[in-house]
């Protein structure tokens, strides 16, 4: 029998190893891959949120009050136009007697009354019940500065968020923790 002394290549050992590298690293950029998709969808969102936040603006400029439907804003949206309403005691995304409209992947909720605000929340996917909430006024105290965009992860209603606490405005958003109310966590994110 020939031993060679001089014989190149690789181990079965060796080759293991490195397949168990590439993927431990190929896990880690999945999960990099994940979070800048959600991004990307979430800056429609904040896109979305901010051109109502102008409108709003301009129509409380022009009528001295905050408009209650989205009909009533200078404001272009397609998609089912519905009606929330309450039932059994919870809310639809957000708040109790909104106007909402639902489009591919995005609730559209206008808070009025004493503290109108804006929400755009998540109605489908992984992440179905975050979005994104801007107060433009609040009469009895201020949970959240005002016209100041947030995170919100939902704790009741229709979209509820079943994931773990944090694990959208903080974890993929790089927000931090600012308030819990009965119906949702807030967070400051980046601007």
């Amino acid at each position: 029998m020939k031993i060679y002394k001089n014989a190149t290549g690789f181990t079965l050992i060796e080759i293991l190893v490195v397949v168990v590298i590439i993927g431990i690293l190929a896990s880690f950029g999945m999960v990099e891959y994940r979070k800048v998709i959600e991004r990307s969808r979430a800056a429609e969102a904040i896109r979305l949120l901010r051109n109502l936040y102008h409108a709003e603006k301009l129509y409380h400029i022009t009528h001295g009050v905050y408009a209650s439907a989205l009909d009533e804003l200078d404001f272009g949206f397609k998609g089912e136009k519905i009606v929330c309403s309450q039932s059994n005691k919870t809310p639809c995304w957000g708040y109790y007697n909104t106007e909402g409209v639902r489009g591919d992947r995005w609730s559209i909720e206008l808070e009025k009354g004493k503290n109108p605000s804006i929400t755009v929340g998540r109605i489908e996917g992984p992440f179905s019940g975050t979005g994104f909430f801007m107060q433009l006024e609040r009469k009895d105290g201020i949970q959240y500065p005002l016209e100041q965009l947030a995170c919100l992860e939902n704790l009741k209603g229709k979209f509820t968020y079943k994931k773990k606490e944090n694990s959208y405005c903080v974890d993929v958003m790089d927000g931090t923790f600012y308030s819990k109310s009965a119906s949702s966590r807030k967070y400051e994110i980046p601007q």
